[in-house]
């Protein structure tokens, strides 16, 4: 993880993820929001009815995957991750995402060091 006021790492456009798969937002869905491919970037869920409080989002890398430092809003409770191949999986267990229903939550990423 970085420290405080170290500039934030860059990577090439190359390797920005896309969204393959969601569960747990029930009608709802995800996406990337990316600042010039940097070495952050935040995956925006919008929460739909029929959500569950066990969820994951599958993001797909184009390459390896860099090492992750994950974090979200408090609605989601408990985030982990696992990579698998080019796809890392960013779960939540035990969310309370009930008072959410047609907003939008966040989930921050970014890499642990520069490319």
């Amino acid at each position: 993880m970085r420290q405080y006021g170290e500039a934030p790492p860059w990577l090439a456009a190359a390797n920005t993820p896309l969204v393959k798969d969601c569960t747990g937002l029930g009608t709802g869905g995800a996406g990337i929001f990316t600042p010039d491919s940097s070495g952050f970037f935040d995956v925006l869920c919008t929460v739909g009815t029929g959500w569950d409080v066990d969820g994951s989002i599958v993001l797909a890398f184009p390459s390896t995957p860099p090492t992750l430092f994950v974090s979200g809003d408090e609605a989601f409770v408990s985030l982990s991750q696992s990579t698998t191949g080019n796809d890392v999986t960013i779960a939540w267990t035990g969310a309370a995402l009930g008072g959410f229903i047609g907003q939008t939550l966040r989930i921050h990423a970014e890499w642990e060091t520069s490319y």
